[in-house]
């Protein structure tokens, strides 16, 4: 899966047009954060930094009001690992970690 608008749209079941513009930053602001903390840029076809975007959005997407009833997680888990996961991997794919 990709991080173009109809794919974002999919995974989050949203069928209509209304929040398009509203989407299409937040996947920016996504691989801005991502890059922020693993210091590894975006590349076209990353399928688990293309997750780590989509789950990101989502996040972003469900918690986009400033007051909730709700218990929110900063970072939630699965993130957080894929974010932890994207910055070491370097070391691995370039023998730098044993």
């Amino acid at each position: 899966m990709s991080v173009e608008l109809s794919n974002i749209k999919s995974y989050l079941r949203i069928t209509h047009d209304i929040d398009d513009a509203f989407l299409t930053d937040l996947v920016e602001i996504s691989k801005a954060f991502i890059k922020e903390q693993t210091g590894v840029e975006y590349t076209n076809g990353d399928k688990v930094y293309e997750q780590a975007i989509l789950f990101y959005v989502a996040h972003l997407y469900d918690n986009r009001s400033a007051v909730t009833e709700k218990t929110v997680n900063t970072v939630p888990f699965t993130l957080d690992a894929m974010i932890k996961h994207i910055k070491i991997r370097g070391q691995y794919e370039s023998g730098g970690a044993k």
